[in-house]
């Protein structure tokens, strides 16, 4: 498993809400050259969308029902391995929707990208894709249909399970990197060892150790660690 994908998908299981889901996922995406993502789940005429995109893009593809002519998810649902595409490569002409949709996704800045699909459960369909502005995405890294396959079940797995806990006050809610040195604690790791782990310092290890005592009012990391158990955030 390569560095950046290992780190991502530490970063998933650490992600306690969807905005560090978010997050990781921004950062995968940037790692190798892209802008921006979109996980879709489809099922039948439903689509579900969990993505980086412009609000006002995401609105209009969910009200448009973009979904039944988007070339994307169309070649997604008889392709079996990961794609390219470009926007600029989609026949569209005069003042057709598939046109009108094409223009649209140019200028939110989705005109290139990379996608994987897989079977879901019942019937679904599930699918991430990364983006870019560009007519053809600079990729700075590899990135091959088995690593996509395990991001994309990684996410798919982590957002069922970030929708099934139970909230609590967000003031208490714990920073990225809060959680990702708890997840690490929670494994049996010490200070030092996280800080070789993550590349974060000793010290910074620490602090967000002791931050993350403080919210949810733990004596000690092992203490931290049983609260953060019973609370099901690791």
């Amino acid at each position: 498993m390569s560095d950046h994908l290992r780190s991502s998908i530490d970063r998933l299981e650490a992600a306690c809400d969807e905005l560090m889901i978010k997050s990781a996922l921004k950062h995968f995406a940037n790692m190798h050259g892209y802008e921006r993502f979109a996980y879709l789940q489809t099922d039948g005429f439903q689509v579900k969308t969990f993505n980086s995109y412009p609000g006002p893009w995401e609105r209009d593809y969910l009200k448009s029902g973009y979904s039944t002519l988007d070339p994307v998810v169309i070649e997604a649902r008889r392709m079996r391995e990961m794609f390219e595409w470009a926007a600029d490569d989609w026949p569209a002409r005069g003042s057709s929707d598939l046109r009108r949709f094409r223009d649209e996704a140019i200028d939110h800045g989705i005109r290139s990208g990379v996608t994987i699909r897989v079977e879901g459960s019942y019937g679904s369909a599930i699918m991430l894709t990364f983006s870019s502005p560009e007519k053809k995405a600079s990729v700075s890294g590899a990135l091959d249909s088995k690593k996509a396959l395990q991001l994309l079940m990684a996410i798919h797995y982590q957002l069922k399970a970030v929708a099934a806990k139970a909230t609590f006050n967000p003031k208490r809610a714990l920073s990225p990197r809060e959680m990702l040195c708890l997840m690490w604690s929670a494994k049996g790791k010490k200070g030092e060892e996280i800080a070789m782990i993550t590349g974060i310092k000793p010290r910074t290890v620490q602090h967000y150790l002791d931050q993350a005592r403080h919210k949810l009012g733990a004596d000690s990391v092992p203490h931290l660690v049983a609260i953060a158990k019973d609370r099901r955030l690791v």
